[in-house]
């Protein structure tokens, strides 16, 4: 890797670094009236980043941060006004006290979010609707605790400074240490949120955003993982509120506001939309501006004059300042493609793939049997799945076969959990799994691959490896192990470092069957695997299946009858969501029954 590429890769622990030691190095020299409002565009943009990991990490565009800024900075403050006297240390109360409300808040409000399924839209209509009613709330809400009077409309006042002492003589810090201060306290926050979502936890909130359905595919509680991501979210929300109120001295419903709530989604993308970084450059941009412009530059135009410039930034640079600057220089940097388009014909290893299916027996113990008793789907008038009952076990490979409509893949997607039962069960090995969530399913033993190839477009080819097969280890070295055994039996070295988006349809094919075999599964469910595959790459999948059933239970959904004929298994054929025939695929092509059915005579249709 060269220098440039090391650079592209590191520019977010980088930069930000170059950039804190300058910042700290000017505010002991800038004005002080100039370091006081500066201060503010610090935690404008830290309280950016708490939007920036649930809208442009997680997928979710969140209207309550403004919400979990007020209520940290609120109670923070009247926590510090209460402790602060006794110890005259405010900066050790306000600030843990209004991360861990803001967290709190956050948490719950997103167990009702995620927990309930609600859709984008309808998530982001409550999370607006929940800060506009604290904002009502706020105006009228009055409370006395101690030395702390939460006055309504009159807001909270008397809240102490920065105050990094002991005792009751210490001294609030001056408006130059105090923008140095927060400084430092949005960079700790930065590199800890940078650390958070570079690791593990960030991968899976990036598979959910992509593929929702995919990451709960892998066996990740993924509404475990948007909660607890929310809730970093409201914490460092929080904290700046907490921040905003030791510098201002005084809070008032106006931070409850819809202006505030909309300002900060701007922020978000003038910087760039899921950078971290993007935030602060965001609020310094344009806070620097409206400063400037209230200075008379433009002759009392301000607001006209932002926004225009807001609009023309969004316009022209939609992936805000930091995206546009990463295309750029990304554009500069060797093609990835060029390994995709020099791959040669995929050729599976199979002694590595014995040895994986091997190890993932021993770790994970044998493979299990599935069985489906009566089981039963309804959408409105159409039964897709008409009380089923079929048993699969290891040791050869199971096809279902069937016309268009005959309910394979409804089948399939009910048997995994995407399509909720309204009768019968499903049952793998001892465990009845017929009410179980995807993710449990999978912990059970279950791995599928639907029609599509279902693969995370923006990681790599080894990162969604890795993130398989970590959902199963839980560990980084483990999941780093497993993905290189996958990508060499797959003969994708040249290509584990490029994004899955550059990959052709069928090498990602490959890629969602590797990420299948990640888990260790002890039954595999295979939704035409062959579509959008070459002869050769057909010969290949069949050679893979083959071997899988030796090892595990495997169940194939497949239009292609010459693949099914290679597979030299058992053959099931549905018709019209119920079970019509079943033995070799030679018997059943010579059943004039099966021939009425696929050609669409009289009799059986």
């Amino acid at each position: 890797m060269s220098f440039s590429q090391t650079l592209y890769a590191r520019a977010g622990t980088v930069f930000p670094l170059v950039a804190t030691a300058l910042t700290l190095a000017a505010g002991s020299i800038i004005d002080p009236y100039l370091a006081y409002v500066a201060t503010s565009w610090v935690i404008f943009g830290l309280l950016s980043l708490s939007l920036d990991i649930v809208w442009g990490r997680g997928g979710f565009l969140s209207l309550a941060q403004t919400a979990f800024y007020g209520l940290g900075g609120y109670f923070g403050s009247l926590v510090a006004v209460n402790l602060a006297d006794m110890t005259g240390h405010s900066i050790l109360w306000s600030l843990p006290a209004g991360a861990l409300f803001g967290a709190l808040v956050a948490a719950a409000l997103g167990w009702i979010i995620f927990y309930a399924r609600m859709g984008p839209l309808q998530a982001t209509i409550l999370s607006y609707t929940f800060t506009l009613l604290l904002w009502s709330v706020s105006q009228s809400f009055k409370l006395t605790i101690g030395s702390a009077v939460i006055g309504g409309d009159n807001g909270m006042s008397n809240i102490p400074g920065f105050v990094p002492g002991f005792g009751k003589g210490a001294e609030a810090l001056g408006p130059q240490a105090g923008f140095m201060f927060v400084v430092v306290v949005s960079a700790l926050a930065y590199f800890a949120t940078r650390k958070l979502m570079t690791g593990t936890f960030g991968k899976v909130i990036d598979g959910i955003r992509l593929d929702i359905q995919k990451t709960e595919l892998l066996g990740y509680d993924v509404r475990r993982y948007q909660v607890l991501n929310f809730a970093w979210s409201g914490g460092l929300a929080g904290l700046a509120g907490a921040l905003f109120a030791g510098w201002a001295n005084y809070l008032n419903p106006s931070i409850f506001s819809v202006q505030e709530a909309l300002l900060v989604p701007i922020y978000v993308l003038v910087g760039g939309l899921g950078t971290l970084a993007g935030p602060f450059v965001g609020a310094f941009l344009i806070g620097g501006l409206s400063f400037w412009l209230g200075g008379g530059a433009v002759g009392g135009q301000t607001t006209l004059i932002l926004g225009i410039v807001l609009i023309l930034l969004v316009l022209f640079l939609k992936n805000g300042v930091l995206g546009a600057i990463g295309q750029l220089w990304a554009s500069r940097l060797p093609d990835p493609n060029e390994a995709v388009r020099n791959a040669g014909a995929v050729a599976i290893d199979t002694g590595e793939l014995e040895q994986i299916l091997t190890e993932a027996e021993r770790q994970a113990g044998p493979a299990k049997p599935l069985k489906t008793e009566k089981l039963f789907k309804r959408f409105g008038g159409v039964i897709p799945v008409n009380n089923v009952s079929l048993a699969f076990a290891p040791g050869q490979p199971f096809s279902l076969i069937g016309p268009n409509g005959a309910g394979k893949s409804s089948f399939l997607k009910t048997c995994v959990g995407v399509y909720a039962p309204e009768g019968g069960s499903v049952i793998i090995g001892d465990d009845d799994i017929t009410r179980a969530p995807i993710f449990r399913r999978v912990h059970a033993g279950m791995g599928v691959k639907n029609q599509k190839p279902q693969v995370f477009a923006d990681l790599s080819t080894r990162e969604n490896l890795r993130i398989a097969a970590y959902a199963r280890v839980r560990s980084r070295e483990q999941a780093s192990a497993i993905a290189a055994k996958v990508i060499a039996m797959l003969g994708l070295e040249a290509q584990s470092g490029v994004m899955a988006s550059v990959l052709s349809h069928g090498q990602q094919q490959w890629l969602d069957i590797g990420m299948v075999l990640c888990l260790a599964p002890r039954v595999v469910l295979l939704d035409e695997p062959a579509a959008g595959m070459t002869n050769e790459e057909t010969r290949e999948l069949s050679g893979l299946v083959r071997t899988l059933s030796k090892f595990t239970t495997v169940i194939v959904v497949e239009h292609d009858m010459e693949f099914v004929r290679t597979l030299e298994g058992h053959v099931t054929v549905l018709h019209q969501g119920e079970f019509f025939a079943e033995g070799d695929i030679d018997t059943l092509r010579g059943d004039d029954r099966v021939l009425d059915i696929y050609l669409g005579r009289r009799e059986h249709v």
